[in-house]
């Protein structure tokens, strides 16, 4: 995967989701959750707010086209699976 600023990606195994899903974090402030149970044409995403508390507060701004290449490379990552 390609290195992205302030992001990190978990792959896991959800008990809430029948495929793997994948978290995206920003700056350890969870961000949102990519599943693919209604299919690879489906895929969802979940965004979360206040998930993870912190010592410092993470402000959610950040280059649009890093996040869309993210999601789109995490997109096929899921696909693949």
């Amino acid at each position: 995967m390609t290195a992205y600023n302030d992001f990190s990606v978990d792959y896991f195994s959800d008990t809430r989701y029948e495929k793997i899903t994948i978290e995206i974090s920003y700056k350890n402030q969870l961000l949102c959750q990519l599943n693919k149970d209604k299919g690879n044409a489906n895929i969802e995403i979940q965004f979360f707010h206040e998930w993870r508390i912190l010592p410092d507060q993470v402000i959610f701004k950040f280059p649009l086209e890093e996040f869309i290449s993210l999601l789109n490379e995490l997109k096929q990552d899921l696909i693949s699976a």
